[in-house]
């Protein structure tokens, strides 16, 4: 039989092949893994776990809060001063903002359109690369021409 050269389990895993459910590790193993009420939702010494003294489980978490930090703004986690600096700051900011200028509604071309006009080019001696990149400039010209009458 060939030496094992790494192990397949972690020494105390009931799975190992030198498990001995009397030695030190493999009470240690069971002492983490196994739970008299069955499997554990979270492993021994996580803040969620229920046996873990001082857990979290109790504290609610609602949307926004840091539940560690409710003294923090909501969404942001800013102190209150921090909050009314950057309230401060969008105040000076919309004072000097101007509106969007509204862009009139365009129609995308006809994808037979630029197909029939890519053909004629090639049809003219252009590569096929060279015609598709002068029919979408031409169409993208085209598109810019309608939205700016």
């Amino acid at each position: 039989m060939f030496p094992q050269n790494e192990r397949d389990f972690p020494k105390g895993h009931p799975k190992a092949a030198d498990y001995d459910p009397s030695s030190p590790e493999a009470q240690e193993w069971h002492r983490l893994n196994v739970h008299p009420r069955g499997e554990r939702d979270w492993p021994v010494g996580h803040p969620k776990a229920v046996d873990t003294p001082g857990n979290t489980n109790a504290v609610p978490t609602l949307p926004g809060i840091d539940p560690q930090h409710p003294d923090l703004e909501p969404f942001t986690g800013r102190t209150p001063a921090q909050a009314a600096a950057a309230r401060a700051l969008d105040a000076e900011a919309a004072k000097t903002a101007q509106p969007s200028p509204v862009v009139k509604p365009g129609l995308a071309p006809d994808p037979d359109q630029i197909r029939a006009r890519v053909q004629a080019l090639v049809a003219e001696g252009n590569t096929p690369e060279q015609a598709n990149g002068i029919a979408v400039r031409e169409m993208y010209e085209q598109m810019l021409a309608t939205a700016t009458k």
